[in-house]
């Protein structure tokens, strides 16, 4: 009994040992990250240390990105060639994150070093969901509902989304076109959220089509159903279909000239 009593007592202690050692470690790590920073803005040490990198190779020489889409490379370049030739002790990867997760597309953005003469940038990049009209300027939005960057002129097939609060409510209608997954929804050109409670839809051949406040994905199929009861002449004289009502769709046609 002694024994195990014994044993108990010198496992309890080795375990109270492993966690006074695991937390110095940890405050070691801590008080490490607070005089890096401390190092680097109070100059302490820093010619000592630039004059030893130099002598040693420890000094940035180049970078490492990964395959940007949207993202200026250029602007990337800028922003990390001002550390060229500093030592890679010194370089402030938390601020030169900052600084690049300033660029437009930039979403997230994560900086490592070699301890050697070079940085690696990964760089994760907002997908564009739609278009978005304001004050006479159309920019890209992300599925966070996010401006992205004023759009260029290009071959991209994105709805041009308007109107107060639109941005709030784009990915839920985006998501109920995706969902339906017809060949009748692939021309929708703009979508005009109106008085802050439903859609207008205009298509490319300027369709209007009002959407009922209630049933988004309801209205839709019912402008599905009636498109498919009709061939491609006929639907080109239609002006606009109004499905706001649940019970009946009003449709004007064109008048001829």
């Amino acid at each position: 009994m002694r024994n195990n009593y014994n044993k108990k007592k010198i496992t309890f202690i080795s375990k109270f040992k492993l966690i006074k050692y695991l937390l110095i470690f940890l405050t070691l790590i801590l008080a490490s990250f607070y005089f890096y920073d401390y190092i680097l803005e109070k100059k302490i040490h820093r010619e000592i240390i630039q004059e030893f990198s130099k002598k040693n190779n420890f000094v940035l020489a180049s970078y490492e990105a990964n395959e940007l889409i949207r993202v200026d490379q250029s602007e990337v370049s800028k922003i990390i060639n001002k550390y060229f030739g500093k030592s890679i002790f010194l370089i402030p990867l938390r601020n030169l994150s900052n600084q690049i997760r300033e660029l437009n597309w930039v979403k997230d953005v994560n900086l490592s070093n070699n301890f050697k003469s070079k940085i690696f940038v990964e760089i994760l990049e907002y997908e564009p969901l739609g278009l978005f009209f304001f004050n006479d300027k159309i920019y890209y939005f992300s599925k966070e509902g996010k401006v992205i960057d004023q759009f260029k002129e290009n071959d991209e097939n994105f709805i041009i989304f308007s109107g107060k609060n639109t941005l709030k409510h784009a990915v839920n209608l985006l998501d109920v076109i995706e969902s339906l997954q017809s060949p009748q929804l692939n021309n929708i050109r703009e979508a005009h959220f109106i008085n802050d409670r439903r859609w207008n839809l205009k298509f490319s051949n300027d369709l209007l089509l009002s959407l009922s406040e209630k049933n988004i994905e309801s209205s839709l199929n019912s402008f599905i159903k009636l498109l498919n009861q009709l061939d491609e002449g006929e639907i080109l004289l239609i002006k606009s279909i109004d499905l706001r009502n649940d019970d009946k769709a009003i449709i004007n046609f064109k008048k001829n000239d």
